[in-house]
């Protein structure tokens, strides 16, 4: 009973192979599940606080501009010399109609002239509780007489000198247009004075398009409840997504007061409201103002919460699949097996390539001793044959590769130098990165070959960094068949093509036009067609009969440079039959390559 229970457990290939696959699974997905998680809350919380300080503080920068501007029109209105002696002529009084008309249109005329050169300014108006009133744009002078002036808290602390500039918080003009709440302004109150006599004659108002700063406060993502607000240095609300709370004292008090006492450094901290953690960021602005973010904290990592709770769910449901394929598999592995021990015999006088180093007792240790001894026969023979075939294949990979990849880093690395020396420190950055992404996908592979389909997002990878170089406006078009992604081609293969197309045919356009990739299965006989068109320079007939062809001259690269070459000879190395390379292309509309592939015997079963 010991004896084969010892068997079953541990000399049947069945047994170790559900050990085994359960096992790695279980450990496999514990692992990962509790490192991603971990590493996924501190990296993205990292990373979303990083980039919202940063957005934030652009944002602030963008509204201290906005604020400055309107700071500036104010004093620009004060001093200008058409107003003030538009307002001495009124004062020697004896205007006539005329005099009258004059006075508001030449004014008029001076306000529209100011706010032009702005887009920020919606309007700016002139207010005088005795006397005319001006102002720009949409001004309706009757709603300023239905208004008293002197009734409110910011025209008293203008005229009577409390306050010469201030702003108020984020509202609708009352003295534009026809109806009311017709543009969301946020206001500046500056005192209109008699430069000679000092005397305060009134007030200026400037307004700043309220729509335009409300969109630059909000336009910062922060989680899918998260908002900002523009506050003064007392905590009141000036910028906000609700009119409630214009002029209000920010809800929470204590944030109110933190923010209150900060000084020119931004803040950034958790705060719980209500009960609930929420991150908040208060980045100070040129006039003393915040803008200040607030967003609960689950937001941010919510999704990974989420996420972890998945993997968990899908670890189990995968040990349970695994458990019954490995039952299945178990059940039916060792009759193929003994079978194969059988026919192994048959193929003594043929197949030797491989070697196998299995010692144990079990079904496929027992396979592995007579396919050793009847491998050993004829040892010396194949090895030497294997090794100089090898090394020739091999030594013939590598000259083409390191052929075309100098070429291509060249290229690049000029594109990304350029941008450096011309200060695109953005672009040469970007560049980079598309370049390290690039060689990720291209380097430290051990296999030669890879799929149409991998090749295909290679080249999505590496048009990133060509649009770096030659701008916007190339672009890539792919169009190909589903079931020829998985056909195996050579690692850079279709690379220097799409090189070519943009250099010689896109580039002389000024940098603009399509490339278009296509790829066609075909079945009779069985390959794949490849066609590589753009609407470029293109070549003149007497240009293109001067290329190199397979059957003239094919050592010379000529104009098909390292990358064609290239092409050329790696299809003539691994394709056969009607495999080939040829050029298209009419001066003025562009050029096409068209590749055809059809493995040969010993690679059907691979590549197709």
């Amino acid at each position: 009973m010991i004896k084969w229970l010892r068997g079953l457990l541990f000399e049947r290939v069945s047994t170790k192979l559900v050990a085994m696959v359960l096992s790695l699974i279980l450990l496999s997905a514990t692992l990962i599940s509790t490192m991603y998680y971990g590493s996924s809350v501190s990296i993205i919380g990292n990373h979303v606080r990083a980039s919202t300080k940063q957005g934030a503080q652009q944002t602030a920068d963008y509204l201290s501009l906005m604020l400055t501007v309107g700071t500036d029109m104010g004093q620009q209105i004060f001093r200008n010399n058409r107003l003030q002696e538009a307002l001495n002529r009124e004062k020697e009084g004896s205007l006539s109609v005329d005099d009258r008309f004059e006075i508001k249109d030449s004014i008029g005329q001076t306000l529209n002239n100011t706010i032009y050169s702005s887009s920020f300014v919606r309007g700016i108006y002139i207010l005088r509780e005795n006397g005319e009133s001006w102002g720009s744009g949409m001004f309706n002078p009757s709603k300023v007489k239905r208004y008293t002036l002197s009734g409110h808290d910011w025209y008293s602390t203008a005229v009577g000198g409390t306050a010469n500039e201030f702003w108020l918080p984020l509202g609708y003009d009352p003295f534009s247009g026809g109806g009311d709440d017709t543009d969301l302004v946020l206001t500046l109150v500056d005192a209109f004075r008699d430069l000679k006599t000092k005397e305060i004659a009134g007030v200026i108002l400037v307004n700043l398009d309220g729509q335009l700063l409300q969109d630059a406060a909000q336009r910062i993502q922060l989680g899918k409840t998260g908002a900002w607000r523009v506050v003064d240095a007392d905590g009141r609300v000036m910028i906000g997504p609700e009119a409630a709370e214009w002029g209000r004292l920010l809800a929470d008090g204590a944030l109110a007061r933190t923010i209150a006492a900060q000084r020119d450094e931004a803040l950034e901290y958790q705060a719980k409201v209500g009960g609930e953690s929420f991150y908040v960021v208060s980045v100070p602005m040129a006039n003393g103002w915040k803008l200040v973010g607030q967003v609960p904290v689950r937001e941010i990592v919510g999704d990974i919460v989420s996420l972890q709770r998945k993997i968990t769910m899908y670890t189990a449901l995968f040990l349970l699949l695994a458990l019954l394929v490995g039952l299945l598999f178990s059940m039916r592995i060792t009759r193929p097996l003994q079978e194969l021990t059988r026919q192994m015999k048959s193929l003594e006088a043929s197949n030797f390539k491989a070697r196998s180093r299995i010692a144990s007792r079990d079904e496929i240790g027992r396979l592995s001793l007579r396919f050793n001894q009847m491998a050993q026969q004829i040892e010396s023979l194949i090895a030497e044959v294997d090794e100089a075939g090898a090394k020739k294949r091999e030594a013939e990979i590598r000259a083409l590769r390191h052929q075309i990849n100098p070429h291509f880093l060249y290229n690049t690395l000029s594109s990304i130098r350029w941008m450096i020396k011309l200060g695109n420190g953005e672009g040469a950055y970007a560049g980079i990165a598309a370049l390290v992404e690039l060689m990720e996908s291209s380097m430290g592979k051990s296999s030669v070959f890879t799929t149409i389909g991998e090749e295909l997002a290679l080249l999505r990878k590496y048009m990133v960094i060509q649009r770096l170089r030659y701008g916007e406006g190339i672009a890539l078009e792919v169009d190909a068949d589903e079931e020829a992604l998985d056909f195996r081609i050579p690692r850079l293969l279709l690379q220097p093509i799409v090189e070519n197309a943009i250099f010689h045919g896109l580039a002389p356009r000024d940098g603009r036009g399509t490339v278009r990739l296509t790829v066609r299965r075909r079945d009779l006989p069985p390959s794949v067609a490849i066609a590589i068109a753009d609407d470029g320079a293109g070549m003149p007939a007497e240009l293109l009969e001067s290329l190199p062809r397979a059957d003239r001259d094919p050592g010379r690269p000529g104009m098909l440079g390292i990358g064609l070459q290239h092409v050329r000879e790696t299809i003539g190395l691994y394709y056969g039959g009607i495999s080939g390379l040829s050029i298209r292309s009419e001066a003025g509309r562009g050029t096409v390559v068209e590749l055809i592939l059809a493995p040969r015997e010993e690679m059907k079963d691979d590549a197709l």
